[in-house]
């Protein structure tokens, strides 16, 4: 049965209505990795699943506490460094004071403080909008020019093709030698995808406060560890309670000291995100570098990107004419050649 669609399917494109273009797997891999920081910014502020952002024990009720849980969220949270377990109701937590040895006075205990669980959706969005760069570049560049010279041959037809196919011959032979731009600029584009990937590994580690890069090996080797060890690794950028210091007036005017210890189920979400997070930004640079290698070395190399399209072409007779043709053109005119074999099986 399928013999007798045989012919007929050498006429019909099975695409549909979408539109030609350029593109690549590095571009692909870039956004995707858009798509789920997006996805990322939706889940670390879906309340439904997070419910209240912080929850403050402060021994005062009603307005009074409401107020010192929206301050203690703004102003920031903070837990004690290098805090000693036996006077820690949860690591970090504890007073601020350090008990003094013999013979010493006692000093304030250092602080870490957490502000940046303010900042991840807004972060997130960005970060997501820089990924989407590269391909909005590559938009503004293209205009359209690829969908043109395909002349349709991406829509669906049912009869012949050959006056589509012709036009499209006939504009490459006419403007041979003149896409070594439009396919540098697609280079580029590449080029910038790959370096916002690693831009992107550092700048979330500096927004993170150093601690990125050592969190997601941290985070797997805690994971396939005993999960009640009270030690947790991630409590360290991600703390589930912290303090917070509220001031206030006393009835006779002096400025009065109210110690807060706050529970944080934002961080809950924030820590299982960025656990993800980093497994795709590290695997979205990985991928890029690897692929940007390769499309530069085809671009440096005339003899690895002329075999390498041959490769692709499945009849003899082609391969044949690409053997004469290829090493005529340049990078520009093989960049062409490659797009039309990569998105039809078949060249003009």
């Amino acid at each position: 049965m399928f013999d007798v669609f045989r012919e007929l399917k050498t006429h019909i494109s099975t695409s549909g209505a979408t539109q030609a273009r350029v593109s690549s797997l590095l571009l692909f891999t870039s956004k995707m990795c858009m798509l789920i920081t997006l996805l990322a910014c939706v889940l670390v502020t879906a309340k439904n699943y997070i419910g209240e952002n912080i929850r403050c024990i402060t021994g005062f009720e009603k307005q009074e506490h409401k107020a010192i849980e929206t301050y203690c969220f703004i102003a920031s949270t903070f837990t004690m460094v290098d805090l000693n377990t036996d006077v820690s109701a949860h690591p970090g937590v504890g007073p601020i004071r350090v008990p003094p040895m013999a013979g010493e006075q006692a000093e304030d205990g250092e602080k870490r403080v957490h502000a940046y669980y303010q900042w991840v959706p807004m972060v997130l969005v960005l970060q997501a909008v820089i990924y989407y760069f590269p391909m909005w570049l590559w938009k503004r560049i293209d205009r359209g020019f690829f969908e043109t010279i395909v002349c349709h041959l991406d829509k669906v037809h049912i009869g012949d093709v050959s006056n589509n196919i012709q036009s499209s011959v006939q504009f490459f032979a006419s403007s041979f030698s003149t896409h070594r731009s439009y396919a540098v600029s697609f280079l580029l584009c590449e080029c910038a995808a790959f370096a916002i990937s690693i831009g992107n590994l550092f700048f979330t580690n500096t927004f993170l406060g150093g601690e990125f890069f050592k969190f997601g090996p941290a985070a797997l080797k805690y994971l396939n560890s005993n999960a009640t060890d009270p030690n947790n690794p991630l409590n360290e950028i991600f703390p589930k309670i912290a303090k917070c210091t509220w001031h206030k007036f006393g009835a006779s005017g002096t400025i009065q000291t109210h110690d807060s210890m706050c529970v944080l189920p934002l961080n809950i979400v924030n820590e299982k995100t960025y656990i993800f997070l980093w497994v795709v930004y590290i695997f979205t640079a990985i991928v890029c570098g690897v692929l940007l290698l390769l499309h530069l070395m085809l671009f440096v190399f005339p003899g690895m990107r002329n075999a390498y399209l041959i490769y692709l072409v499945r009849k003899h007779e082609t391969k044949v004419n690409l053997q004469y043709l290829l090493p005529k053109c340049n990078y520009g005119d093989w960049f062409l050649l490659h797009y039309f074999q990569e998105q039809h099986g078949v060249l003009p």
